[in-house]
């Protein structure tokens, strides 16, 4: 038994290697985590703002029972993209640029435009050669 080691006001007592591999562990840098896609309340009202009035009033007559404007925009965006698409896998989505990529059912990738002004429909795409 090697004798306590001690980490901040954690008394820590435990064979060699495991004080060893818990006091790594503790001095190791906590990883740092995506930010929510929630966003501050400021950063929701300028989404809000930046769609059309009739847009606009179909998000937040659905965002409600714990649902958010942006979860209800990324819904509306992603059920667009599977009818135009259907089969398709969503890789990534940049809601502020306006752009999703998806995998194709023939296993081709695509970048797809979207316009948020519009209902966020897609309105373009790219197809890309790997």
């Amino acid at each position: 038994m090697t004798p306590p080691f001690t980490a901040g006001r954690v008394r820590i007592i435990a064979a060699p290697g495991i004080a060893a591999f818990i006091a790594a562990a503790i001095a190791a840098p906590a990883p740092s985590f995506a930010q929510s896609s929630m966003g501050s309340r400021e950063f929701q009202l300028a989404e809000l703002n930046e769609l059309s009035p009739a847009l606009r009033a179909e998000v937040l007559a659905r965002a409600t029972g714990g649902n958010t404007p942006r979860g209800v925009l990324e819904t509306m965006l992603l059920n667009a993209i599977q009818t135009r698409f259907p089969a398709s896998r969503i890789v990534a989505v940049d809601m502020g640029r306006g752009i999703a990529v998806i995998g194709t059912a023939d296993n081709q990738m695509k970048a797809l435009t979207f316009n948020k002004q519009e209902g966020l429909s897609v309105v373009g795409e790219v197809a890309l050669t790997r």
